[in-house]
């Protein structure tokens, strides 16, 4: 008995190993958006960001572009756009759909967003998560519908395991 657990621990650290090793070989062909496409939001919204992070989009719709995303680890993305007021649009009308470009994997995606509020009024901004359920290339799309207009903005992230 103890000889099968043995085996089957073997054979699945040896599948783990695999799988690592396809990961890392199709990094290199993910197109990953880079701090070289950043946006910086016009004034008086706040430019400010933490290591390795950048803005991504246009004053229609931006979010934060994270580095180092993993499996199930549920971050909150935030959104933003020139004009918005959650007193005046009450929930926003913003959908994240997420789905993996290199190996099959679901859609993902998140309609339930929330809003925030900093100091001011510029500071007004959209938030919701997202939960990713396996490591690879991933297709991050938002969806804003701000009437007549729908806004779409997407980015690409490598998700680690």
């Amino acid at each position: 008995m103890r000889s099968i657990h043995r085996c089957l621990v073997l054979a699945s650290l040896i599948g783990v190993a695999a799988l690592s090793r396809s990961l890392v070989a199709d990094k290199p062909k993910c197109t990953i958006t880079t701090p070289a496409q950043a946006f910086v939001p016009p004034k008086p919204y706040y430019a400010g960001h933490g290591d390795g992070e950048f803005y991504f989009g246009t004053p229609a719709l931006w979010t934060i572009v994270y580095p180092g995303w993993h499996v199930h680890s549920g971050g909150k993305l935030p959104f933003w756009r020139v004009g918005f007021d959650w007193r005046k649009e009450g929930r926003p009308r913003l959908t994240i759909v997420a789905r993996r470009l290199d190996g099959e994997g679901p859609l993902v995606w998140n309609g339930l967003p929330g809003s925030g509020q900093g100091k001011g009024l510029a500071e007004m901004f959209m938030v919701t998560g997202i939960d990713i359920p396996s490591a690879g290339c991933w297709e991050i799309a938002a969806h804003y519908v701000a009437a007549p207009d729908i806004q779409t903005l997407s980015y690409t992230v490598w998700v680690e395991p």
